[in-house]
């Protein structure tokens, strides 16, 4: 795994979630996106920028609490696990370890 510096912590606001760009070989059938989510309660997560069901981007989602919501179709999503939670998905997504250094934030790929 390699930790990139993908944004600071006043690009995503508390409840948003942000699409940011990863030069990675981990990443190459995704382009390298990587959704990035800062939850309500002050906890980062990191996922794939791309639902397994139908391939939208979860960073045009909708963030619950600890799940994100596909705007396409409403498959909701674990975010510290990727575990999809209800239909039509039934595959994860993609999960990274996310590290706050002061005002970084830092993604594990």
């Amino acid at each position: 795994m390699s930790e990139y510096l993908v944004c600071t912590t006043s690009d995503v606001l508390p409840g948003e979630v942000e699409r940011f760009t990863v030069e990675d070989d981990a990443l190459k059938r995704t382009q390298g996106g990587i959704a990035v989510v800062h939850a309500k309660n002050d906890a980062w997560y990191a996922l794939e920028d791309r639902c397994s069901h139908g391939r939208f981007k979860m960073s045009e989602g909708i963030v619950e609490g600890d799940q994100i919501e596909c705007s396409r179709h409403g498959s909701l999503f674990d975010l510290s696990t990727g575990e999809a939670l209800n239909p039509p998905a039934s595959s994860p997504v993609r999960v990274f370890p996310v590290r706050v250094a002061g005002d970084s934030v830092y993604v594990d790929v």
